[in-house]
């Protein structure tokens, strides 16, 4: 019996990629822009953390890629989401947003957003959060453009080493 025929969607008019969800061929360029983004993670643990990533039953993670070459990767989003008491609800945070200097204001940047923000009203979630760590820069402006607003929470972290 043949397997069907899929078929890719043609990117939107006038752009020149697509996006699609994060893929474990997708290994190379993921874990170079995120290394770009100053988040290195050692050669012996991407596999395994992408691994996870790919399967975790609540995680949504979009790539951006070249139109022409489904693997040259160059923009990612990652979101996770929960179910949370205090909202009555689902909540949605936005864990990874990286895209190539050369790629920025072209408007993938919002087109990933706008996938991720489509999958949260779709799971029901009633809130979408993130963290912008650093100085204010132009990551901030983007994302009060859309919406987002500053909560003045603060986080606190303690570090965990659970693969070595």
């Amino acid at each position: 019996m043949p397997l069907p025929v899929v078929s890719r969607p043609p990117p939107a008019p006038g752009k020149d990629y697509r996006i699609r969800p994060l893929k474990r061929g997708d290994k190379e360029p993921l874990f170079r822009l995120l290394a770009d983004d100053g988040w290195v993670v050692p050669g012996s643990d991407q596999e395994t953390v992408l691994s996870w990533v790919v399967q975790h039953p609540e995680m949504e993670s979009f790539v951006a890629h070249h139109a022409a070459s489904y693997g040259s990767v160059f923009a990612v989003l990652t979101l996770s989401h929960r179910p949370q008491l205090r909202l009555g609800g689902r909540l949605a945070c936005i864990d990874l947003f990286a895209v190539e200097k050369g790629q920025r204001g072209k408007g993938v940047g919002t087109d990933l957003l706008a996938q991720a923000m489509r999958r949260a009203q779709a799971l029901g979630c009633r809130r979408v959060e993130l963290r912008l760590p650093g100085p204010r820069d132009d990551r901030h402006d983007f994302f009060e453009e859309h919406g987002f607003a500053h909560s003045g929470d603060a986080l606190y972290v303690r570090r965990l080493n659970p693969l070595g």
